[in-house]
C-alpha cells in the first residue's frame, strides 16, 4: 500500500487526525478513504466539522496531555 504512504505525507491538522481515526477496513481501499475524504472535507462538511469538531474532541487514554494540548491547539488554527 505505497499510496497510503503517500497520502500520509499530504495530510495535516484536522485532515491527520480525522485519517488516524479511521478504520483499518477503510483506510485498506483507495477508492473508500478518498470517497471518505471528499465527503468529509467538502466545503458544506468542513464548515459544520469546524463546528462541531471542538466540542467532540477528548483525550485518549494513552495520550500525553502535551499531545491532547498540541491538537487541541491544531484544530484552534
Amino acid at each position: 500500500m505505497e499510496w497510503l504512504n503517500f497520502l500520509l505525507e499530504f495530510l495535516e491538522g484536522t485532515t491527520s487526525h480525522w485519517f488516524e481515526r479511521q478504520t483499518k477496513t477503510l483506510k485498506a481501499s483507495w477508492n473508500d478513504i478518498t470517497k471518505a475524504l471528499v465527503k468529509g472535507f467538502s466545503m458544506k462538511n468542513v464548515y459544520q466539522n469546524l463546528i462541531l469538531e471542538p466540542n467532540q474532541l477528548k483525550q485518549g487514554a494513552l495520550e500525553l496531555v502535551r499531545e491532547y494540548k498540541e491538537r487541541t491547539n491544531d484544530i484552534a488554527k
